[in-house]
This record gives C-alpha cells, sequence and structure tokens, in this order.
C-alpha cells in the first residue's frame, strides 16, 4: 500500500464537508437529541449507554460505506484507468478505499464517545476502550460491503443503493429501534443482519448479554460473503478495462 497515495485519500476526506457532517457529526448529534428521552435500563445496560451504542454503530455504518459513490465515481470519469499507467499497485487502490473508510469511522465513533461521556454515561476506562474498539473491528464488514456496491455499478445507481442498505441495514439491526421494541418477525430477522451484531459487540463489553460467539459467527460470515462481492467486481472491472 502506498503510504503517499494513503495521506492523499485521507486529506481529500478532511477536507469534504459531507464526510465530516453526515458520517462523523450527525450521529453524535442524534445522540445528543434523543439521550435526553432515555432513562432507566435497557438491553441489560443504561439506555444512554445502549443509545450512544446504537448511534456510534448507526455512524460507522455510513462512515465505512462512503467509500461506494467515490469508487464510482472514479470508475466514471476514468481515474482507475490513469492509476494503473503508475507504479500504484492495482491492489493498492483497493486497499486504500478501505483502510480511509475504515480509519474514518473510528474518527466519528470516538466523537460519539467522547460526546456520551460528556452526557454522563458512566463506564470506567476499561470498558470505553473495549466497546470501541470491539465497535471499530465489528464495522469491517460494512467497509467491504462499500467497495463491492462501488464495483457494481454507475454513481448514479450507487449512491441510492448505499444510502438504501446503510438505511435498511441501520433500522433492521435494531440501531433505530431497540429489537426488544421489535415485533417477534422483525427481532428474529435482525439477528441475521450484520449490522445487529455491531451493536451487539459495541455493547457486550458494557454488559449486555447475547454477543458470545453466535456475533462472532455471523459477523465473519457476512464479512467473506462482502470480500467475495468485492473481490469479484474489482476482477471483473479490471478485466473490462
Amino acid at each position: 500500500m502506498s503510504l503517499t497515495y494513503l495521506r492523499v485519500e485521507i486529506m481529500r476526506q478532511v477536507r469534504d464537508p459531507r464526510t465530516l457532517i453526515f458520517t462523523v457529526a450527525m450521529p453524535s448529534v442524534l445522540f445528543l437529541i434523543f439521550s435526553n428521552t432515555s432513562s432507566g435500563e435497557l438491553g441489560g445496560i443504561s439506555s444512554s449507554a445502549y443509545l450512544m451504542v446504537s448511534m456510534a454503530a448507526y455512524g460507522s455504518i455510513g462512515a465505512a460505506m462512503f467509500s461506494a459513490s467515490g469508487i464510482a465515481l472514479e470508475r466514471r470519469i476514468g481515474w482507475n484507468r490513469q492509476l494503473r499507467l503508475t507504479p500504484l499497485p492495482p491492489q493498492a487502490y483497493v486497499l486504500v478505499k478501505g483502510t480511509v473508510a475504515w480509519l474514518v469511522t473510528l474518527v466519528g465513533l470516538l466523537l460519539v464517545y467522547l460526546v456520551g461521556l460528556g452526557c454522563g454515561v458512566d463506564l470506567t476506562w476499561t470498558r470505553w476502550l473495549e466497546s470501541l474498539a470491539a465497535t471499530w473491528l465489528a464495522v469491517l464488514p460494512f467497509v467491504l460491503l462499500g467497495i463491492g456496491i462501488g464495483y457494481v455499478g454507475k454513481v448514479d445507481l450507487v449512491q441510492p443503493v448505499t444510502m438504501i442498505v446503510f438505511l435498511g441495514m441501520s433500522i433492521v439491526g435494531g440501531l433505530w429501534v431497540p429489537v426488544q421494541a421489535m415485533p417477534d418477525l422483525l427481532a428474529q430477522l435482525a439477528r441475521v443482519v450484520p449490522s445487529y451484531w455491531l451493536g451487539a459487540a459495541g455493547r457486550a463489553p458494557l454488559g449486555a448479554p447475547g454477543f458470545g460467539v453466535e456475533g462472532v459467527l455471523v459477523l465473519a460470515a457476512w464479512a467473506v460473503l462482502f470480500g467475495g462481492l468485492a473481490a469479484w467486481r474489482y476482477r471483473a472491472d479490471t478485466t473490462r478495462v
């Protein structure tokens, strides 16, 4: 992976207000809004901690998938073809895109957790770090999904598909409405999608039950599936060009 190209991509995202507003700042704003209406316990932990992790997971999905529209746009304008005329290895382009998306998720997660700390979420420092690390690792399947979607079609199609998947995963996975408040059928469906286990991974270090081996296996399965999609579409695009 080219560190120079990685630095350039990071600077591009830092200068993009849409990234800073919608994938970094927005989850923190939503947590501030909803935290004023929450009290008591939910899912075995305080409702404020539960909501904090949910909003952090919600924001991290959007940040992880933001590379999709960028890849699609650069494919349309021929930037990928131009890069193939340089010494940059073709795989480095995909690796850099995924790395930058993953780093952006960390920025959003840190901000939500800092806001949670300021709003009185009371945890030991080890639980703060464990929850943050677990959520950051669990979002990797969505980084792979963003890359795969970016290679699926044109930018006009990729943008709405990304938004639909982003919002759909967030809602079905119980990040907007707790699974405990869902009808039985939706609650069972939630346990199949990776967004549910993304939230569960972040709550597990806080004392919430129910993650365990099942959560690891489901996230790993989705990572393999999304990684296969990304690899397939990348090879198809490279062959076509």
